[in-house]
């Protein structure tokens, strides 16, 4: 049985921003991205009046006012501007609209407890002030400007319309209250068109507007037509001046208070910055085309403008982690939150990072920390639920961390997702498909399966709606791997069809149903489907590993290690490859080379328990007991009662003969992980090896329940209740292995053996065991109880040729001889029956027991 599959099916979920722009919007954080590594939200300086100062005494650049720091243009931390913007207040330097601002911006940059309550009343101050501004001068459009930001910075989107209209309508000739109002269109209206307008009217005004341009390809963006942004922000570069040189910080830039007469080197540290957004945004663009090397490019330039920036650190840090470079992806999410401490959108691509390299601990922190942040956001709860089940197999940990994403956002469908896959790794396939059903009903209820399919005349789908069927693709998906884990095969193909149909090109669709067809032993349609899923996915690891856990599940090992060969070449840093293909080769007896994939795994990740349990069991087959024990007591002091360690640990100590403790390893694995057929089944094989039948056969029960078309275990149970002496349910069970497995030989062997043994109907007993050996010629159960039926019929020629053939391929098998020595006793060749029994007593000295209870001696 393959113990552990990938995440595959696992998305790692991270919330972005919309980017909005420099000296002429107000950004806020705006909706999810659909990739799971989104760069984060950049947030600039609100817009300014260009006609209104602060009364500041003019003092050199390097002297800058209490005025200056708080308005931000020193780029001093939010305590320090809070700091400054308190002692300009109250010195009283400050009147009118430039106080009012000094309000807006202490409020902006409140921090620590009860700071929403500290900035909702400077932002009621800053309101007030304006208003008795607009009293005194109703015809001054830059006051409207500056209220308009007010109110957009506390979310009344409303009113902020309201003020820039008035102040376009007051200056119908400036361009800023038309930027302003389309970024309020976009962010908060959701209203894109509204947004173009806007920003095409400025452009009709100034088409040198770079703002107007960075923001308009900001919508486009949004709106998924990536072409168009892409035109829009490079129109915006060309318009800058060729050469630019980074912001100096030694100097004082004024870009937040628009005085109208800037210094040579503050005008130059204001077209670094609008030059640096502008290739941030592209860089955003190119990202989201999945073109990782112009990204890197463009972030690289946004960086070399304005490091202070953490923006494009962020992004060009997701960049190099699609482009699986994720050692320099971590030193950008690291410089980034050093730059800017508290960024949970940095601290969740980071924990990505550490995630995808096997620091669990570090992924773990970083996730946490998210969390604490943002409390309200179910993303870092669901990366953090991946991560416990994933790598610490810490299941009710996740199951937690899912519930909690769930009480927040009841429609997070990767929160559902993940839970079912959660449940599925617990072998409970029911409540997975419950969670899978309520994930494909979210995200039919949001776009039904026609407008999910649905592309444009250059086919693309809208972005929101491209997210979605994402979503409900992988549902769909999921949902049939959980089928298959019940055997419901037909239906399983129905859910992978269902997720074709929304997406004729996912590669793990094709594979999921490859997978199922393989279990129908439909294996052309099988090959064609996993071979067509690698089309899809050429050099893509995954297809591959999955191509290898579907082979896996038929037991075709040497398909299976091919595959996960072919994995590890395309990502040699994903432990999981080499766990599987370890597991693999342990089912080929090569055990040296599955240590040898187990150690390469735990030099990726050194606590995975899912290598460290693996690498115990292959000791404990190498008889290495005391090493394959301190592994699998590692991976217990890392995931405590964890049920798949105690699992194999039982395994390893049956193996030593230690039966009792193995019963109570499985016994506590059960009290934990109450739906797993397969621990059943094998504390069922321990008690009754030691003919504890009565529980062997009620664990077989439980098992049989949980996976009622497993015919392995109605064979199991058969044996049981054979070994009772309950020959007629004995042979019960074994009719409905058959019934599931026509070709089962174990079973019907043991069906031909209960009917010799019952003896009331030896022609079909003979029938069972003639079809074993079209089957696999030559095979010695056969052969025996060939031989015991012709024996109970007294044909001995007959019955001494079976045990002939069954010698011929064991010449020590001990029922062969007794039996042939039976019948040559019987045909009156006693002394050759005589030495023919004490040899199989020799051999096995129960075995005359064992005749008896067949009916003959």
């Amino acid at each position: 049985m393959l113990g552990f599959e990938r995440g595959a099916a696992l998305r790692l979920v991270a919330r972005g921003a919309v980017m909005g722009a420099v000296c002429a919007v107000v950004v806020t954080s705006a909706a999810a991205q659909p990739k799971p590594a989104a760069p984060p939200a950049a947030k600039a300086p609100p817009p300014q009046s260009q006609s209104q100062q602060p009364p500041a005494a003019a003092k050199k650049p390097s002297e800058p006012s209490e005025a200056d720091v708080c308005y931000g243009v020193t780029g001093a931390d939010a305590p320090t501007k809070v700091a400054a913007c308190t002692e300009a207040i109250n010195k009283g330097l400050l009147s009118g609209g430039p106080l009012a601002l000094a309000y807006l911006h202490r409020g902006m940059s409140a921090t620590g407890p009860d700071a929403d309550k500290r900035s909702r009343a400077d932002f009621r101050t800053a309101i007030r002030m304006y208003n008795d501004a607009i009293m005194a001068q109703p015809l001054n459009p830059h006051l409207y400007m500056q209220r308009g930001v007010v109110h957009q910075t506390i979310g009344e989107a409303d009113r902020a319309i309201i003020d820039y209209s008035d102040a376009i309508r007051l200056a119908p000739r400036e361009t800023l209250p038309l930027i302003n109002r389309g970024v309020v269109l976009y962010l908060r209206k959701d209203n894109n068109e509204g947004a173009i307008a806007d920003f095409n009217a400025a452009l009709k005004i100034n088409p040198k507007e770079i703002s107007a341009w960075t923001n308009r390809g900001i919508v486009y963006r949004r709106k998924g037509d990536l072409n168009q942004a892409i035109s829009d922000f490079t129109t915006a570069i060309k318009l800058l001046p060729e050469k630019i040189q980074p912001v100096s910080f030694s100097v004082v830039h004024d870009t937040i208070t628009g005085q109208l007469e800037r210094s040579p080197q503050q005008e130059a540290n204001r077209l670094a910055l609008q030059a640096a957004f502008a290739y941030l945004q592209r860089g955003l663009a190119w990202y989201d085309k999945s073109d990782y090397d112009k990204a890197i490019a463009d972030f690289s330039e946004s960086i070399r403008l304005n490091p202070r920036d953490p923006a494009p650190f962020v992004g060009r840090g997701a960049a190099y982690m699609y482009k699986n470079d994720l050692k320099q992806a971590l030193a950008d999410f690291s410089e980034s939150i050093k730059l800017k401490p508290g960024q949970a959108f940095a601290h969740m691509q980071r924990g990505i990072a550490y995630h995808r390299i096997g620091d669990s601990d570090s992924a773990l922190e970083d996730y946490t920390i998210a969390h604490e942040l943002t409390p309200k956001d179910p993303g870092p709860l669901v990366n953090r639920g991946i991560l416990y089940y994933t790598k610490k197999g810490k299941f009710e940990e996740a199951v937690a961390d899912f519930d909690q994403a769930l009480k927040l956002n009841p429609k997070e469908i990767n929160a559902l997702i993940n839970r079912g896959v959660t449940w599925r790794q617990r072998n409970d396939p029911d409540r997975a498909i419950v969670d899978f059903n309520e994930a494909v009903r979210l995200g039919l209820q949001t776009a039904n399966i026609l407008k999910l399919t649905q592309k444009d005349k250059d086919g693309k789908r809208d972005p929101a709606v491209a997210q979605t069927a994402d979503q409900v693709a992988n549902a769909y998906y999921q949902r049939g791997m959980a089928l298959i884990d019940k055997q419901e095969y037909e239906a399983a193909v129905k859910d992978f069809e269902s997720a074709l149909e929304i997406n004729e090109k996912e590669p793990r669709a094709y594979l999921g149903r490859g997978a199922a067809y393989l279990k129908m032993d439909k294996a052309k349609e099988a090959v064609a489907d996993l071979d067509y899923a690698i089309k899809l996915a050429p050099g893509m690891a995954f297809a591959f590993f999955e191509r290898g856990a579907a082979y896996h599940r038929i037991d075709d090992y040497d398909n299976a290690i091919s595959d996960y060969t072919a994995s590890i070449a395309l990502d040699p840093k994903e432990p999981l490859a080499y766990i599987n293909r370890g597991m693999a080769q342990i089912f080929k007896d090569r055990l040296d080379d599955a240590i040898a994939d187990f150690d390469a795994a735990l030099l990726i990740s050194p606590d995975d328990i899912n290598a460290l349990v693996q690498r115990g069991f292959a000791y404990g087959l190498k008889k290495n007991y005391p090493q394959a024990l301190s592994d699998i007591d590692n991976a217990l002091r890392l995931s405590p009662g964890n049920p798949t360690a105690l699992y194999y640990r039982a395994q390893v100590l049956a193996f030593r003969g230690d039966i009792v403790r193995a019963i109570e390893d499985y016994s506590q694995a059960l009290r934990i992980d109450l739906k797993n057929p397969r621990i059943y089944a094998s504390r069922a094989n321990l008690y009754s090896s030691i003919g504890e039948y009565d529980n062997a056969i009620e664990d077989l029960n439980n098992a049989i329940r949980l996976r009622p078309r497993d015919a392995n275990l109605f064979l199991n149970r058969g044996i049981a209740l054979f070994n009772k002496g309950d020959y007629a349910k004995a042979a019960a069970d074994y009719d409905e292995a058959l019934a599931l497995d026509p070709k089962m030989t174990p079973a019907l062997n043991n069906r031909c053996l209960t009917r010799a043994v019952m003896g009331s109907n030896l022609d079909e007993a003979l029938a069972d065991c003639n079809s074993v050996l079209k089957l696999t010629p030559d095979d010695p159960y056969a052969h025996d109880n060939i031989g015991l039926i012709y024996l109970k019929r007294k044909e001995y020629d007959k019955a001494i040729a079976e045990y002939d053939a069954s010698l011929k391929v064991d010449p020590q098998r001990a029922r062969a001889l007794y039996g042939r020595g039976l019948a040559r006793s019987r045909k009156g060749e006693s002394p050759a029956g005589i030495a023919d029994m004490s040899a199989a007593s020799g051999i096995q000295p129960s075995i005359s027991n064992e005749f008896t209870k067949y009916g003959v001696n």
